[in-house]
């Protein structure tokens, strides 16, 4: 029997699936109604309905949902203070695909408008009430990964945090652990590399599931208080590649952009899952695709090693090998330009001026010289007129040049509305020295030519006819088709260039920052951050510097440790461990890598925030010895909901609210095209225990008090100023983001609210407690926002004619930064075209060459129930679906004598142990792949049982989670099944570490091969 707690769903889905039976047979399957109206009915067998939106006695607060990162609008339904009913809100774009109703539509007629909100969402009652909740801070009172742990009162929590000390020596660990107080020194933290930056750096804060507003709040913390440089999101594991993709189509301007979905003719789909796991979500991007698909407006294609959802309404399922969209995506463009399917008069457009006359979206460096000249200084970089005449200066020395069809010599790109494509030279200097150039164009068209058709085609695995049906396709829709990639389009080794040959198929066909292409989002609606108060400026504060412990966005080549190895050796390479200058950022693989190998310094306090990275990293079984040793992790404090795999190594954790209690943000749009800023804030009180003073025990009231502690600057009396001169405390959450939200509120121009808006938000929202902190007349506009859940704008808004007007500035199929960066290990450039590059380990030998022993390729995927590493705790998702398989063809499995419910196990070779699972036999899979949907697997969140003394105080279920020896029950529902991350590949070369891709930091989620092994 399941410890877990049911709260809305009173009876098992099977019985309730019963009651249905029943009750139709009283409807239509009885021959004598009186005889039908005296058969049993079990009461037990039905439903209690929860309450709703117009159910006496409830009120309802907007805000934005957080069972996964898609920032839906949510309608939280609270009884007797008890959230019992989640939906959609009909004012926010997410939830109305698109369509919403008008802002100033009446709050209370608002409330009998359906809105939809997909199963995750639905389940939020169940996950937040989980008797598996942490409530109490808790200390360790046990060996690392032992399960043990303690209660810790508050104060004693802050002051051993802060100061360190002898804090286990009871335990028999007779070393002195460092606090946040000893990193506060402006000493080197290498002294033999300053430019490392100082001791501050040694506090690391990785975050988990992080969104705006608690982002800016921690980076408060750690960046300005502290000084820190090592505040690492973990954007890597959430899906760096395809984003490493538009990173270098947009020279790092933006990182997500998709098709869009009101509009596009026809969508090509490389490795998103748009009917289960998307951004936007599945009720918003996959349910405009699914509808315009029926109503014949749109088609769509996919390209993924297995069939999802969405495949049944696809032109095309393009079973592509693992690892190798690349080959497809540089297949399908050597295609369209060999048939001139090229949108040549929008690449052929040089600059702004001409794009926009005529009627595109963005400029396209296409037809800009490239210096190709090994000799020159500048080679790898655009050709500019100062290259040609060095009297030139200010901007018109840094006009890049082209060519004129016939023109001899090259001109600037600004004095020609239409310039050469296919164009190789030797131009001269101002002195006469040769230079070789070849246009942008040309040297995408000679990567594209590096492998002919039939090549491409074996090497990714799809029929050469389908390649070249899906390019026709793709390029016959002029601006109106595009691409969404995600996942699986880069998360993998070498997946940079992958996404990037992805992205570039849109400027081929001129679809960027056009109504029916390629999008951005149109960002947020006020300014958070700056206006009525200044909540990004601390006084007294300490610029964080120096090199990330990640090396992400950090030049190898400045480094003492470079300069040292060149002095002995006149290289200066390989380094140690890869640095990535190129890169979105967000690495928190190579974060723990970098505190595994001190590189490159040793960390001294861990942060884990909402971060699960021994679960969730593909390979993050790896980092238990890390987490375990005191000499590479002194401290480690965990922030969290629940003891998961990865903080029972912690030795404090710390207790946080779920998104309905707190996570105050405002949040922006994914992409595709739309403008707002979606306003989160409590809809509930919170369940965590106080702090002697009345505050709730959460993340912020944990960084405030460090902070105040340590008498840090940006927290506490006076830390917050005001456009007037005036300086007003810091001492709880709400000082922060109600200021916030006022700035918010003020920059979008916002009326006050009606009266009955005002009651409505004061009667209903937590919030309105503390509506003390701002002045009337701002908490009045906060109130109208409150109300609508944000601020929003109308789709239409946003576009000039066919044009997007928050878009891009320009698109490059050629990008000079990532052209002059050098591999860190090997000291050889990176090329700046997209073009196939095989995944390979860090001394190049690529991975289909190392696997021979282990034929089935490893792919993973979210269901459209699950989310991350914390669904398990949703009661409903977890009975429709409560284990994974291990998915395999049937031709597979026929040829190893499987049958579906077989039990396997899956060897690698950096896991001979192994993992073991159930087979599932579908057809819904490439042969020689096997597929397992994340989400299961647990050893933690209650899976295990733990020795947690006062456990009964400790959860949130008390006695009923505690057996009589007082230790914490184990859900034996919670470990069902496998994690595929714990067979994943690791590097060899370097310390037995995750993989990841070289230029960008992308985790490797497509390179693991495994064998299969049945289990008698």
């Amino acid at each position: 029997m399941s410890h877990q707690t049911r709260h809305v769903f009173t009876v098992s889905r099977r019985h309730f699936i019963k009651a249905g039976g029943a009750a139709a047979a009283l409807c239509v399957g009885s021959a004598s109604p009186t005889k039908a109206a005296e058969a049993p009915f079990d009461p037990r067998w039905v439903q209690q309905a929860a309450a709703t939106r117009q159910t006496p006695g409830t009120r309802t607060v907007h805000s934005v949902c957080l069972a996964c990162n898609a920032r839906c609008g949510v309608r939280g339904v609270v009884q007797d203070g008890r959230l019992v009913n989640i939906s959609g809100n009909p004012y926010h774009p997410y939830n109305m695909q698109f369509t919403p109703i008008a802002y100033d539509t009446p709050l209370d007629q608002s409330l009998a408008v359906p809105s939809p909100v997909c199963g995750k969402a639905l389940d939020t009652p169940q996950h937040i009430y989980s008797p598996y909740r942490l409530r109490t801070p808790l200390k360790r009172s046990g060996p690392r990964g032992s399960g043990q742990f303690e209660p810790i009162a508050w104060p004693d929590l802050i002051r051993e945090i802060a100061e360190g000390g002898a804090l286990f020596q009871h335990l028999g660990e007779n070393r002195r652990v460092p606090g946040i107080g000893e990193l506060i020194s402006d000493a080197p933290i290498d002294p033999e590399d300053p430019s490392l930056g100082s001791k501050r750096n040694g506090l690391v804060f990785l975050t988990g599931r992080l969104q705006s507003g608690r982002k800016e709040f921690i980076d408060r913390f750690v960046k300005q208080s502290v000084g820190s440089r090592n505040r690492i999101g973990h954007t890597d594991i959430c899906g760096l590649g395809f984003r490493m993709g538009n990173f270098a189509l947009s020279d790092g301007k933006a990182v997500e952009l998709k098709a869009d979905p009101k509009n596009a003719d026809y969508i090509l789909v490389f490795g998103a899952n748009i009917y289960e796991a998307l951004q936007p979500g599945i009720n918003t991007y996959g349910a405009m695709v699914a509808r315009r698909r029926a109503d014949g407006k749109l088609a769509f294609s996919i390209a993924d090693p297995r069939a999802t959802r969405a495949s049944a309404h696809a032109s095309d399922w393009l079973a592509v090998k693992p690892g190798k969209d690349g080959a497809l995506a540089m297949a399908m463009i050597r295609w369209m330009m060999e048939n001139d399917r090229i949108n040549r008069d929008y690449l052929s457009a040089p600059n702004p001026a001409a794009v926009k006359k005529r009627g595109y979206g963005v400029l396209c460096n296409a037809s800009h010289l490239v210096i190709c000249d090994p000799g020159h200084a500048d080679d790898g970089r655009f050709l500019r007129a100062r290259h040609l005449d060095p009297a030139l200066g200010g901007d018109a020395a840094e006009d890049r040049m082209v060519f004129t069809r016939d023109g001899k010599m090259p001109i600037s790109a600004l004095s020609t509305d239409r310039a050469d494509l296919e164009r190789e030279a030797i131009v001269k200097d101002y002195f006469g020295n040769p230079i070789r150039v070849k246009t942008a164009y040309q040297l995408l068209k000679e990567a594209a030519l590096a492998h002919d058709l039939g090549d491409y085609a074996v090497i990714c695995g799809v029929p050469l006819a389908q390649i070249e049906r899906v390019a026709g396709e793709f390029s016959s829709h002029g601006t109106r088709a595009a691409v969404t990639q995600y996942h699986g389009a880069g998360n993998y080794v070498n997946g940079t260039y992958a996404a990037f040959a992805v992205a570039a198929l849109n400027a081929l066909v001129g679809s960027v920052n056009m109504k029916g292409g390629y999008l951005t989002g149109g960002g947020g609606c006020g300014k958070p951050t700056g206006g009525l108060y200044d909540l990004k400026t601390v006084a007294g504060s300490i610029k964080a510097g120096g090199v990330a412990i990640s090396r992400e966005k950090a030049v190898y080549e400045k480094s003492a440790e470079y300069r040292r190895k060149k002095d002995q050796t006149g290289s200066g390479y390989p380094a140690r461990r890869p640095w990535f200058a190129f890169t979105k950022g967000g690495l928190c693989v190579e974060a723990l890598s970098g505190i595994d190998q001190q590189y490159p310094y040793p960390a001294k306090v861990l942060f884990t925030y909402l971060f699960n990275p021994v679960y969730s990293i593909p390979g993050g079984y790896r980092f238990k010895e890390t987490l375990a040793d005191p000499d590479k992790v002194p401290l480690h404090v965990s922030i969290d909901i629940a003891v998961n795999e990865s903080n029972i190594y912690a030795d404090y954790i710390v207790p946080d609210l779920s998104f309905a209690e707190g996570h105050y943000g405002w949040l922006t749009p994914h992409a595709p095209g739309l403008s707002f800023t979606g306003i989160r804030s409590p809809m509930i009180e919170p369940l965590t225990d106080k702090t002697p003073d009345g505050r709730p025990i959460c993340t912020e009231t944990l960084l405030i008090d460090l902070a105040t502690h340590l008498n840090l600057p940006g927290f506490g009396k006076a830390a917050i100023a005001d456009a007037n001169g005036g300086r007003h405390d810091l001492l709880r959450a709400e000082d922060f983001y109600l200021r916030a939200f006022a700035n918010i509120a003020a920059g979008a121009k916002l009326p006050p609210a009606h009266p009955g808006e005002i009651a409505g938000v004061e009667a209903a929202y937590p919030l309105a407690a503390h509506k003390a902190i701002l002045p009337s007349e701002q908490w009045s506009t906060v109130c109208r926002m409150l109300a609508r859940g944000g601020v929003f704008k109308p789709y239409d808004a946003l576009f000039d004619g066919d044009v997007f007007t928050k878009g891009l500035t320009e698109v490059h199929v050629y990008n000079e930064k990532l052209a002059g960066v050098r591999n860190s290990l090997t000291g050889r450039r990176f090329s700046g075209s997209p073009a196939y590059v095989a995944p390979a380990d860090t001394q190049g030998v690529e991975m289909d060459a190392q696997e021979k022993h282990y034929p089935f390729a490893v792919v993973t995927y979210k269901s459209r129930l699950h989310t991350q590493s914390r669904s398990l705790w949703s009661a409903i998702a977890m009975e429709i679906q409560g284990e994974n398989r291990v998915e395999l063809h049937p031709a597979d499995c026929r040829r190893l004598g499987l049958a579906s419910g077989d039990r396997v196990r899956l060897v690698s070779k950096s896991n001979p142990e192994g993992i073991q699972g159930k087979i599932q036999s579908t057809a819904l899979i490439r042969p020689g792949c096997v597929a397992i949907a994340f989400h299961f697997g647990h050893s933690g969140f209650g899976a295990t049982a733990l020795s947690v003394r006062d456990g009964k105080r400790a959860f949130l279920g008390g006695a009923d989670v505690i057996d009589a020896d007082g230790r914490l029950k184990a859900d034996p529902a919670f470990g069902k099944g496998l994690n595929p991350n714990d067979v994943t590949r690791l590097d060899d070369t370097l310390g037995r570490t995750p993989m990841v891709d070289l230029v960008g930091g992308i985790p490797d989620f497509s390179s693991t091969r495994v064998r299969i092994e049945k289990v008698a």
